[in-house]
């Protein structure tokens, strides 16, 4: 009977993750193809690549959505992201002090974050906000 207990709960496990997968997988497009968000492959997480500005600003938020509602932590990768404004930037903090106040421990890891990106963050104080956690660069800069 533990057993049977214990395969359910498995399946239900991996039903709610499988779901979360399929909400992710299709690439998210916006305003012209200035953006393009897919699933990271090697973890929990979102590659965002292109520009993030108040026409892509919906986009970001969907997606950063449908990540924080399994409330756990993850990564977004920056490498490519070519732009952002304070709009957008504000919703990816917004997203990790929403998964620090839901988990406590949950965190939302920004990966190689260009240069732009990490100065506004010190410039506005947001890189000190529970629950965001800056990877540091793997480059020089």
């Amino acid at each position: 009977m533990y057993t049977t207990h214990a395969a359910s709960a498995s399946a239900l496990v991996i039903a709610a993750l499988i779901e979360r997968l399929v909400i992710v997988l299709a690439p998210i497009t916006a305003a012209d193809q200035l953006l393009r968000i897919t699933p990271l492959a090697d973890r929990a997480g979102l590659r965002i690549e292109g520009e993030l500005d108040h026409s892509t600003l919906p986009a970001l938020r969907r997606a950063l959505a449908s990540m924080t509602s399994g409330g756990t932590g993850f990564c977004v990768d920056l490498s490519s992201l070519t732009f952002i404004d304070t709009g957008c930037l504000r919703a990816l903090v917004g997203a990790a002090a929403a998964l620090h106040d839901d988990g406590g421990d949950q965190v939302l890891t920004l990966r190689s974050a260009p240069p732009h990106v990490r100065r506004l963050l010190e410039l506005t104080g947001w890189h000190q906000t529970p629950g965001l956690h800056l990877q540091a660069s793997a480059r020089p800069g």
